[in-house]
């Protein structure tokens, strides 16, 4: 019988585990008084920056463990920097076993792979995991906190200030990591540009073995109900209430959406089913259109000094437009561009391709000459012919 019970217990706490992503108490009530059912809400289409719904969009919040966005971008850049590599080998401190909430119950002392530690952060919200990564990188958290905030900075993250790796509440309230709805949107399409993190992002649960863990499972319910979904990051605390910044994609649009301050986890109410609702209206009511696809000749360039005159003009890129629905008709594409001066290499810029709806433009993307235009003898020019 007592094995029993405890056997319960520890099923229990792993399910606690698995959806709960800090330990801090009950949502405030500024949160539950609030009648819009949130604090904060941001929908952004990320290719082109284009937000489609915002309210409260630039306050800054608390973002429990939203905040492990900021530290996992940190640790890409490392990589890619080659100062880190995910067989880098990061012993773990008393500090970091002991972080509490979402945890994968590092040991002090052992020993584990950066890749590993990623993974645990961005699929199962481990704090011990975000902590022994900001020491890794940091030294301390303390200083991973200062490369964080320049890394805001860096971004234009006007709303945001960060205490701490992974978005723990603190004992002061002033000590709270906080983000504005913005900012998030921002975070994440920025993280999401790294392929291993974008893998990681629609993980549901995998395998993950050690002393205590056989599996992690990732707290991001969107995973298992909204068609497309690609991610993101969620967060739960006490003061920052229930929150998600996430993705999903359809068609060939995909949607960056951010709640913040929900009243639950689950139902009508839930951060999850408010983002749910708040991407539907955006894929109901705009598209993604490609008036020019990459290679397409969208003019001819003058030339000087060439052996031709003109050089055909291509796209360097497809060339893609959010708009309304029914509007398609309305996107026009331009070419902006002078005279250009002999001699001229195939892929070299010569101007801009503009996509406008009537005075807005949509988007910009570089036009480059089609073939190369040699130079035409000097002695030419003199000639009447």
């Amino acid at each position: 019988m007592r094995r029993t019970i405890v056997a319960l217990m520890v099923v229990a706490l792993a399910a606690i585990s698995a959806y709960a992503q800090e330990e801090g108490g009950p949502v405030s009530s500024s949160i539950l008084n609030n009648p819009t059912g949130y604090t904060a809400a941001y929908v952004m289409e990320p290719s082109t920056g284009r937000v489609l719904y915002e309210y409260n969009s630039h306050t800054p919040l608390p973002t429990a463990s939203m905040s492990k966005m900021m530290t996992l971008l940190l640790a890409m850049d490392e990589i890619q920097a080659g100062n880190l590599h995910y067989d880098t080998q990061v012993t773990i401190s008393a500090r970091a076993s002991k972080m509490g909430g979402s945890q994968i119950y590092l040991r002090a002392g052992s020993v584990w792979p950066v890749k590993n530690l990623l993974i645990a952060t961005m699929v199962h919200s481990a704090n011990d995991a975000a902590e022994a990564i900001a020491e890794k990188i940091g030294g301390s958290a303390e200083s991973f906190a200062d490369l964080m905030n320049a890394k805001a900075q860096e971004l234009g993250l006007k709303d945001s200030h960060f205490y701490d790796p992974h978005g723990l509440p603190a004992k002061d309230p002033k000590m709270n990591n906080v983000m504005s709805a913005h900012d998030l949107a921002i975070l994440g399409r920025e993280l999401m540009k790294h392929p291993f993190m974008r893998s990681l992002a629609v993980i549901p649960e995998m395998e993950f073995r050690n002393a205590t863990l056989e599996k992690i499972y990732n707290p991001n319910r969107l995973l298992r109900f909204y068609e497309g979904t690609t991610g993101i990051k969620t967060g739960f605390s006490g003061p920052a209430g229930f929150c998600v910044t996430a993705s999903a994609k359809r068609n060939n649009m995909e949607l960056i959406a951010v709640v913040m301050g929900a009243k639950t986890s689950r139902g009508p109410e839930s951060s999850f089913e408010i983002a749910g609702r708040l991407m539907n209206q955006a894929f109901i009511n705009y598209k993604m259109v490609t008036p020019v696809k990459q290679g397409t000749v969208v003019a001819q360039a003058p030339v000087s000094e060439g052996r031709a005159k003109v050089v055909p003009v291509v796209a360097a890129a497809d060339a893609k437009a959010l708009v309304k629905r029914g509007e398609e008709k309305g996107v026009r594409v331009a070419f902006s561009g002078g005279k250009v001066t002999a001699p001229v290499k195939r892929g070299q810029r010569v101007g801009t391709i503009v996509v406008q709806r009537g005075n807005e433009t949509l988007a910009k993307i570089p036009a480059i000459a089609a073939q190369d235009v040699p130079k035409q003898a000097w002695w030419k020019s003199f000639l009447p012919f």
